[in-house]
């Protein structure tokens, strides 16, 4: 059995040579029985016109110029290929070329007589014959009132035409085989070309060349988008290893210190004494540690639940009004400790569709580092405001800033500005709070300038009306 390559390349070109061929010879075919069709009309036209000649030529000269004109046609002609005979009105012979090649002729134009000539219709039948390689076409017409005119010619030349056209058609087509196949391969080629070329990078990925791009410029738009998706893709799989790898030295980092002080605390109330005293106060100096460490790894673990839109809270109508009304009475009593003046102003009625304990989880961080970081007699302002098509949610400060070159990084998982390395967090609040507005189809951004505040501003799609 033969195995034929399963390949795109190989597939293309099957399918352009067969749609080409099949093309072809339906192209062909209908030329073929066209031009058989012309020489039938051609054959048929003409021994009406001769039927229509001698009715003519019996009107003006008589029947005598009649048979000297079948006579001399008969000289010209093969008495094989061409008859011609003058019957009366009931079918007997008057006049008649040899037709002993032409058996059964006698018998078959009895059978005919038996119709109504119309001397204004001639009647054309196609006839076989015994001693007859092809077939004839016999007319069969009156030319006078008595007088039928029977002409009979064979298929022969017209038969031969058609041969030859079958031969030459023929060889067009077995000539067209390789052509197309020759052609289809080089189109094939030329289109699976971008394909190959994005298939060997994929390998070339896939085996550890992470920085392998595809940069053949392909002329068909469907390739040119794979290979710029595929390089996309591979620019976003490369920064989200080293997104992975950050994080994990990061992840490395916050867990080493308190494990380091856990232990270092442990050692030194073994070594110390042996006082009730001192084991009570590491044994909850290690039960800060691990509540630290809980709490960096639940965030980290409900940051990979939004971003990946598996939690298990539904969704429902918020009233984001009333939550941040609520927050910002909570943080009231933080914010007088501090001697910082909160401006609150809300939009009533803000509703959007969300799930309501990450969205005051987000909103608590951002309030929360808004006060962390603003000095004493400093002033944040919380403004909620209604446009068209969204809430618009702005936090300013009037804290320590954010350093130009940190501030598109500072949404990034355990990314700590210098100033905020000496204030308790893990650097997982602000990549939250984005994970969550964006699960909610909105965003947040930041404006900064250092020792003059921070402006962050959060957008939320409006919910539609409850009914």
């Amino acid at each position: 059995m033969i195995k034929f390559p399963n390949t795109l390349g190989f597939r293309l070109t099957f399918w352009y040579v067969s749609a080409f061929l099949v093309c072809l010879v339906a192209a062909l075919l209908a030329l073929y029985l066209y031009l058989g069709t012309i020489l039938n009309n051609r054959m048929d036209d003409d021994l009406r016109e001769d039927i229509a000649e001698f009715r003519e030529l019996l009107i003006d000269d008589g029947l005598e110029k009649v048979i000297s004109e079948i006579e001399r046609e008969i000289n010209s002609s093969d008495e094989s290929e061409v008859f011609l005979r003058l019957l009366d009105g009931q079918g007997t012979v008057s006049f008649s070329s040899d037709v002993s090649e032409w058996e059964g002729l006698d018998a078959a134009t009895t059978l005919v007589f038996q119709k109504d000539i119309d001397p204004s219709l001639p009647m054309l039948e196609t006839m076989e014959f015994p001693n007859q390689e092809y077939p004839a076409r016999i007319v069969l017409g009156r030319i006078g009132p008595d007088i039928v005119l029977q002409i009979g010619e064979t298929l022969e030349k017209k038969e031969e035409i058609m041969e030859l056209l079958f031969m030459v058609f023929a060889g067009m087509v077995f000539l067209g085989i390789p052509l197309a196949s020759g052609v289809g391969w080089l189109i094939a080629r030329k289109a699976v070309s971008g394909i190959e070329e994005v298939s060997r990078a994929a390998k070339d990925f896939e085996q550890g060349h992470l920085d392998r791009q595809v940069t053949v410029k392909a002329q068909e738009k469907e390739i040119q988008t794979l290979m710029d998706t595929f390089n996309v893709m591979a620019a976003r799989i490369r920064g989200l290893i080293h997104e992975m790898r950050e994080m994990t030295d990061n992840i490395a980092h916050d867990l080493r210190s308190p494990l380091a002080r856990i232990r270092a605390m442990s050692e030194v109330a073994l070594t110390e004494n042996d006082s009730a005293k001192s084991y009570k106060n590491a044994a909850m100096d290690t039960m800060k540690e691990c509540d630290r460490l809980m709490h960096l790894i639940n965030t980290t673990l409900d940051m990979a639940e939004v971003d990946a839109g598996v939690t298990h809270t539904e969704k429902e109508r918020v009233n984001l009004s009333q939550i941040l009304a609520d927050l910002c009475e909570l943080f009231e009593a933080a914010a007088e400790e501090k001697h910082i003046t909160l401006k609150v102003k809300l939009e009533p009625n803000c509703y959007i569709v969300g799930e309501k304990p990450h969205l005051q989880r987000m909103l608590a961080n951002l309030l929360d580092n808004a006060l962390k970081y603003t000095p004493s007699e400093g002033e944040v302002s919380i403004e909620l405001a209604q446009f068209p098509h969204e809430f618009c949610l702005t936090i300013a400060d009037t804290g320590i800033g954010i350093p130009l070159a940190d501030q598109d990084r500072i949404f990034d998982r355990f990314f700590r500005c210098d100033q905020s390395r000496s204030l308790d967090g893990c650097g997982l609040g602000l990549s939250f709070a984005r994970s969550v507005a964006r699960a909610h189809g909105g965003d947040i951004t930041v404006t900064s300038e250092p020792s003059k505040g921070s402006i962050f501003t959060s957008t939320f799609p409006i919910a539609s009306p409850a009914k």
